[in-house]
């Protein structure tokens, strides 16, 4: 093994050891609370996969109040970790849980997590986990507290309205949902959270996040007044806390904050988790922060999450070093060195002799993910004329990605073709020099794609053992803004043989493109290597980052989600805000393609390679719409 082998080993080792220091620690609080990962099942028989943070505190003598947090639609449980770490170090016992089809619980099979109820809304999980938490000796049944983040708080909200005789506070996060408005008693406490800079509500509200506390229904809900008429009804000033009698003749309370923040907390920052620390801890009357006398004050909240998310970071890197570790050890061992292939003589344009067709080549490249994202994301129901939403088993975002992905394979073939007919052929391009050899004398021969293929699951699946390994021990997936992943589930199999198909195309189709512009001719040493990774992260996503960054500064510095129906129209500012996952992923796919390309000469392994990275990516934690077809 070579010196760099063992570097690699060595750092991979360092990073999961750091890794799970942090997310160990910040999760137990040092040792102070319990981490619990709970498997239910609903009254379908159905599992409601569940995690809980208890306080060592929190015994049958001392019963502690408990959160029930619903995460937001193509969403995780790990998704409320921000949250869930902050309370329960502040004495709360917190049960996330992944709603019926979503992550790792199961696509329903009755009506008992589904049907609508009274409230307004389906449980989607939070009946099973109601039933179980209210078995705990530990918890202080008069203070259950239901909270939800966008689709998980209309859930919670509706759930709140359903059981208010046992609901202590309903805490919505970034939904203006309330429940069955035909209910008019509200005997809970309400909060209403809302960031300043919320993609969804500036989208649905004409860039006026402040006029949602002007809806009729929430301000009857604040004042409990269901019969002034509309225009009397006095109205809700933000950040102020009322207090009305319900039907029961307890005092109950209302409020309404606007942090600095966006929609779904995706880019979480301080004062989002503050304020939901301050809305759980002034109502409930625990873990209130020395000095913290009003909503003014909620930067004396002191807060550790993020060191969580850091250690996330860390656990990404630790799998990315494995895979790329592997990629290279293995192809000196006895059995891959025949991967290797000889150099083939450089056919991509030459800068110095033809600048024209290089630049032509760069800035189409460059520009046509951008410029077919929108037009992409859109065809995952309806793609070129033909209705395709019944092969998807993923549901979510996932599935508008890979029609954005096949709609760019068409665009990059276009590119390939135009580069061969003007460059490539006239200066010896064919499979063999594009990359597609099989062996050193150009014959074809399939047992080097069935070992490319093999290759690949080594390589990629050494990342996968060392996430498992981090999993096996922190007891959860891994949650960075909007970048979601975890250990398969075992019912995701036929899911994941699926959509490895669905990205053939697009990672075919890219690598070929690529060659217009020389990707993969540099030199096989790391300046090569590095220069390789960079200029295919920009072609291939780096315009899509910019397209963020752009939506990213209208949103939270301009508060706007602009006047144009670029972002506002079919709920696109859903998708660009999640580009940031897919740069990600993108990224870390481009860097194993060209790793393990340059250094055998051929597309086959490193294709295969940075399929079944995206395939892992994409598979692990989006909802299901179904297991088979």
């Amino acid at each position: 093994m070579k010196k760099t082998h063992l570097f690699g080993l060595l750092l991979s080792v360092v990073l999961m050891a750091l890794s799970l220091l942090l997310i160990i620690g910040v999760d137990t609080n040092w040792g102070k609370t319990e981490v619990t990962k709970l498997n239910l099942a609903s009254g379908d028989g159905d599992q409601i996969s569940a995690f809980m943070y208890r306080p060592k505190a929190a015994t049958a003598d001392n019963p502690a109040p408990v959160i029930i947090y619903a995460h937001g639609g193509a969403d995780m449980l790990e998704q409320g970790s921000s949250y869930a770490v902050e309370l329960a170090r502040r004495g709360y016992v917190v049960v996330t849980f992944d709603y019926t089809g979503s992550h790792n619980s199961d696509v329903p099979t009755g009506t008992a997590e589904t049907a609508v109820s009274e409230g307004g809304s389906a449980p989607m999980g939070l009946e099973t986990v109601f039933n179980a938490v209210k078995l705990f000796n530990f918890i202080d049944k008069d203070r259950i507290i239901t909270m939800g983040h966008s689709m998980g708080a209309s859930y919670t909200a509706g759930f709140a309205v359903q059981h208010q005789d046992e609901i202590f506070l309903q805490i919505n996060i970034g939904m203006n949902m309330w429940g069955n408005p035909a209910v008019t008693r509200r005997d809970y406490n309400f909060i209403n959270i809302l960031g300043d800079s919320d993609e969804s509500t500036l989208a649905r509200t004409n860039n006026n996040v402040a006029s949602v506390f002007e809806n009729e229904q929430l301000v009857r809900l604040f004042f409990n007044d269901w019969e002034t008429e509309k225009e009397k009804l006095p109205k809700i000033e933000i950040g102020k806390t009322y207090t009305i009698t319900g039907s029961d003749g307890k005092e109950y309370i209302r409020a309404g904050y606007m942090p600095n923040s966006c929609h779904a907390y995706y880019l979480v920052n301080n004062e989002a988790i503050r304020t939901v620390v301050y809305s759980v801890t002034s109502v409930a009357g625990l873990g209130l922060d020395k000095g913290v006398s009003s909503y003014g004050d909620i930067n004396k909240i002191k807060l550790v999450w993020a060191w969580k998310d850091f250690g996330y970071i860390l656990q990404l890197a630790a799998v990315v070093v494995a895979m790329i570790t592997m990629a290279s050890w293995l192809l000196d061992t006895s059995f891959f060195k025949s991967l290797k292939l000889e150099k083939t003589r450089k056919i991509g344009i030459d800068r110095k002799e033809k600048p024209l067709y290089y630049w032509i080549f760069f800035v189409v490249l460059f520009i046509i993910p951008v410029l077919l994202f929108r037009k992409g994301i859109l065809s995952s129901r309806t793609f070129l004329g033909i209705d395709i939403s019944n092969i998807w088993l993923l549901g979510g975002n996932n599935n508008s990605y890979i029609s954005w992905q096949w709609l760019t394979s068409i665009a990059m073939i276009l590119v390939f073709l135009a580069y061969h007919f003007l460059w490539g052929k006239k200066h010896g391009g064919n499979l063999n020099t594009y990359g597609f050899r099989t062996s050193n004398d150009g014959s074809f021969c399939g047992s080097y794609i069935l070992k490319s293929l093999l290759y690949g699951l080594f390589a990629v699946g050494c990342g996968y053992l060392v996430f498992a390994f981090i999993s096996a021990y922190t007891k959860q997936g891994m949650h960075i803004a909007t970048f979601m992943m975890s250990t398969l589930n075992v019912n995701r199999t036929f899911c994941v043989f699926m959509y490895v198909i669905f990205q053939i195309p697009y990672f075919l189709s890219s690598s070929l493109a690529l060659k217009s512009v020389g990707v993969g001719e540099t030199e096989d040493d790391l300046k090569g290597t590095l220069k390789s990774i960079g200029i295919g992260t920009v072609l291939t996503v780096l315009g899509l980052l910019l397209l963020w960054i752009f939506f990213v500064i209208c949103v939270n510095v301009f508060n706007t989600v602009t006047t144009s129906t670029y972002f506002s129209a079919d709920r696109v500012y859903i998708y660009t805000i999640a580009i940031l996952p897919l740069f990600i992923g993108m990224t870390i796919a481009n860097a194993l393609n060209m790793v393990v390309s340059k250094k055998t000469n051929s597309i086959w392994p490193g294709f295969f390679t940075a399929l079944l990275w995206g395939a892992w990516m994409i598979c692990s934690c989006c909802p299901m719409a179904k297991y088979l077809y």
